[in-house]
């Protein structure tokens, strides 16, 4: 095991005993004094997990009205402009995806009348082989722009660098390892034409068959981009910028940018897009495929810096986002569950073990409290997640994945669930810690 591995499952142990030990502490010392401390505090919490299961049943029933584009009055019905892809990577860890990335971009995605540009925004420590095929490549392709972005150290800045070459009116933001569908350019300026400012597309996982975690994280993203992220643009018309496979008017991305000291640059901007009144809609039909972690220590820190990416960002937004005059009631309901609420739910739901060990210790046996309500909160929490599961597999993005696949994750759903919440508590123990460390994930062929 090496160092870093190590230091992760001390962190684990630590979060472990804080919960099992401490909080378990607490409410049975509580429960000395105040007895009915401890069925207030687990029917609160059972309560808790009930609203939640409620949320979820309500955003997920709401795609199956699927929110399809109309013209609008404000649709200028303009043609398709000049348009830049920013492709950003890392070559030494993405060697193996970009060369692909670029010439599926090159050769297969329609283009505008006024044409295409396509930068890419890497950095690397020192020339590898590839940069010199990729000199070769521009010069097979005119509109491919090389751009190393000399002593970057993130992604927000070979994004930043690239931002200001950028000359195309709306600018396609991807992951290196993205591929988009050729019609992806008009599809996404529909609504940019219509008055929206970004469009945020569907990821859709292709390396489903290298491993479990990889069939997990594939229907696990056709829950994501195929009922959350449009239930908010169906309920709430508002949505985000998810990181790649997102389109944007040339001002707004100038103006925003990245910033480069945020884990989750693509939710800061997000947040800070809709703070400054710029307008995001989601559009599941501009679909893109990507490669998911295939192993668990990949899935650990592509979501633990998620986690405290959010974290950082429902601290520094939050309040900002209740008091800004672009949203109303319930668009700043829904970016406070975003936000604010996910934090406090995972804290708080967590409890439920601790209260319920405290209360063993109190009666001295090992006793399940349970009644007609716990017995309905039971079933309406257990079955959200796979009747999340069932609505992505009616939306989900063609070819579909077989129907074993969305059994198998119901059936793994809630320790998965654990497995994610327990990761989000050691992300804000990370950030609270003072620890803002981004591993760079591992890319394979697919």
């Amino acid at each position: 095991m090496s160092i870093r591995g190590l230091k992760e499952w001390l962190k684990v142990a630590e979060i472990v005993l804080i919960f099992a030990v401490g909080a378990t502490s607490s409410f049975y010392l509580i429960s000395l004094k105040w007895p009915a401390f401890l069925d207030i505090s687990y029917y609160f919490v059972v309560t808790l997990l009930v609203f939640q299961s409620a949320l979820s049943y309500w955003f997920t029933a709401s795609v199956f009205n699927e929110r399809k584009f109309v013209p609008l009055p404000t649709a200028e019905n303009k043609p398709v402009p000049r348009t830049t892809f920013i492709v950003s990577a890392y070559l030494p860890n993405e060697i193996e995806v970009i060369e692909a990335t670029l010439l599926n971009i090159l050769e297969k995605v329609n283009r505008p009348a006024d044409g295409l540009e396509v930068i890419l925004a890497y950095n690397t420590p020192h020339v590898e082989a590839l940069e010199l095929k990729l000199r070769q490549l521009a010069y097979q392709w005119p509109e491919l722009v090389l751009a190393n972005a000399h002593g970057s150290r993130s992604k927000s800045e070979n994004l930043n660098y690239a931002i200001d070459l950028a000359n195309g009116r709306m600018v396609a933001l991807l992951d290196a390892d993205h591929l988009v569908h050729g019609d992806c350019l008009a599809r996404a300026w529909r609504w940019l034409d219509e008055g929206y400012d970004v469009v945020q597309g569907r990821c859709k996982i292709r390396n489903c068959a290298e491993s479990l975690i990889a069939k997990m994280v594939e229907i696990e993203f056709e829950i994501i981009y195929g009922v959350n992220h449009p239930s908010r643009s169906i309920l709430f018309d508002t949505s985000l910028f998810g990181g790649s496979n997102g389109y944007w008017k040339v001002e707004a991305l100038k103006k925003l940018k990245f910033e480069v000291d945020m884990l989750t640059e693509d939710i800061d901007s997000s947040v800070r897009g809709i703070l400054a009144g710029y307008r995001f809609v989601h559009d599941r039909s501009i679909v893109s495929t990507e490669l998911a972690p295939i192993t668990i220590s990949g899935l650990w820190y592509q979501r633990k810096r998620w986690s405290q990416g959010w974290f950082q960002c429902s601290m520094k937004y939050q309040v900002a986002m209740w008091r800004t005059r672009y949203l109303n009631f319930p668009q700043k309901f829904i970016w406070t569950t975003l936000l604010s609420w996910r934090v406090f739910f995972d804290i708080v739901s967590s409890l439920l073990f601790p209260i319920v060990f405290a209360f063993w210790l109190h009666v001295g046996e090992i006793a399940f409290p349970v009644n007609a309500y716990i017995l309905f909160a039971l079933v309406v929490t257990m079955v959200s997640g796979p009747f999340q599961a069932l609505v992505a597999y009616k939306n989900a993005a063609l070819p579909r994945a077989p129907v074993w696949e969305y059994l198998f994750f119901s059936v793994f759903v809630w320790p998965y669930t654990v497995f994610k919440t327990l990761v989000h508590m050691v992300a804000i123990r990370d950030q609270l810690a003072g620890v803002n460390v981004w591993v760079i994930s591992k890319r394979g062929k697919a």
